[in-house]
């Protein structure tokens, strides 16, 4: 049983976890327990229907797509507007399998952190239930921001449109038909029908921004653990340890080392969606809010959803990057280990961290180091002068349909 006092990680993660559930993610049972072992999860349970539900209109929503591009002139953003479903709906299956192993997951993560949350281990800073609700609510809260100012900047747009060409139907009509052409141009416009795609698309929406958020809050879980460590023998530095103690915290290392090797094979599936997605998110985004000029009703949202993207994108990388620092600091204390307390223990561990890297990967293709950000920077920054090459202002200048 786990005292309520106890720094564990899924107790600090329930909160986020259960937002999620509102969109239809982790159908897990057993949340608010004490335990990691009252996890469930139950293909007969509503939590789970709904899941499937959402997965069932997710691929209809692909198909339509599909159907609308069959019959529309390709573009940069009917394209774009595919990759976002195709993205988000395998993140989404990404999500509904780790649900199905949560139990599992969450009872190894719990056995391997359990000598951290008793001493001689001590709560590293800030503590992890405060550093993991506010990483994730506080992001959470951002895309949800984004989420309003789309609404109202297609609400203007579509205001506009109304004025100008003498509109006499009802505005959400309006409003609605235009913004899912995929659908109410084969389907007569109903409040039904309009409630179901809203539904869909405010749940794609969450996805993309929770993939992120959710690597990131791993990442959070990960790398306190290796600080832990780390600030329990920082004060060690240059002095004589004993043969038993270097032992010990050997072992306590490789308990965090397997640990995020288990995880890397659990996320690297959706680190490498992830990191697909917002590279070629970020690209368009930033192609449009340039080329979009100040008078265009959007730019502010556009140049919002950018800024956050890129927010969001950095704090992913930028956390499980940290995941590999943190696990690299112990070298510099046991190098200063006098040679008259060099141990076999000492020489194992320090052959430990030089030679297992405790990092995650999208599926070994590439890793989670500080290096990434270089280099995704240096490809968008590759991506865009090209495409920045072709780039014509447009206005927002308003076309009457027949």
């Amino acid at each position: 049983m786990i005292s309520p006092n106890q720094d564990d990680f899924w107790g600090a993660l329930k909160p986020v976890i259960f937002v999620s559930q509102l969109f239809s993610l982790f159908p897990v049972q057993g949340l608010f327990a004490k335990d990691a072992s009252a996890i469930q999860f139950r293909w007969m349970s509503l939590r789970t229907l709904y899941a499937l539900f959402f997965l069932t209109l997710a691929g209809l929503a692909i198909c339509a797509q599909v159907n609308f591009i069959v019959g529309t002139k390709v573009s940069t953003g009917v394209v774009t507007e595919q990759l976002y479903f195709t993205f988000n709906f395998c993140g989404t299956v990404c999500f509904f399998v780790i649900a199905c192993r949560w139990k599992q997951i969450m009872m190894y993560w719990r056995k391997q952190e359990d000598i951290f949350l008793r001493p001689p281990y001590k709560p590293y800073g800030i503590s992890l239930r405060v550093k993991i609700g506010v990483t994730g609510l506080s992001l959470i809260a951002l895309s949800f921001a984004e989420d309003i100012l789309h609404i109202l900047s297609s609400m203007k747009v579509n205001q506009d449109y109304i004025d100008f060409c003498n509109i006499t139907e009802p505005f959400w009509m309006i409003f609605y038909t235009r913004e899912h052409r995929k659908v109410f141009d084969y389907v007569p416009y109903n409040w039904p029908m309009t409630l179901l795609v809203e539904f869909t698309h405010k749940v794609y929406l969450f996805v993309w921004s929770f993939m992120d958020v959710f690597i990131a809050l791993i990442s959070i879980g990960l790398l306190t653990r290796f600080e832990q460590l780390y600030s329990r023998i920082e004060h060690l530095k240059g002095k004589p340890m004993s043969e038993a103690f270097w032992a010990e915290v050997r072992r306590d290392y490789m308990q965090i080392s397997n640990l995020v090797a288990y995880m890397d094979r659990v996320l690297s599936p959706m680190i490498l969606i992830t990191c697909a997605s917002d590279v070629y998110f970020i690209t368009y985004q930033l192609y449009k809010s340039i080329q979009l000029k100040l008078t265009s009703g959007t730019t502010f949202y556009y140049r919002f959803s950018l800024v956050f993207l890129i927010f969001r994108v950095l704090v992913m990388l930028l956390t499980s990057s940290h995941v590999y620092v943190a696990s690299r600091k112990p070298l510099e204390i046991l190098r200063a280990v006098p040679m008259s307390s060099w141990t076999t223990s000492v020489q194992r561990f320090t052959n430990e961290i030089l030679n297992i890297d405790s990092v995650l990967s999208g599926h070994k293709f590439f890793f989670l180091k500080r290096r990434i950000i270089l280099a995704m920077a240096g490809t968008l920054i590759t991506y865009e002068l090209v495409m920045l090459s072709q780039v014509k202002a447009t206005d927002s200048e308003i076309k009457c349909e027949d």
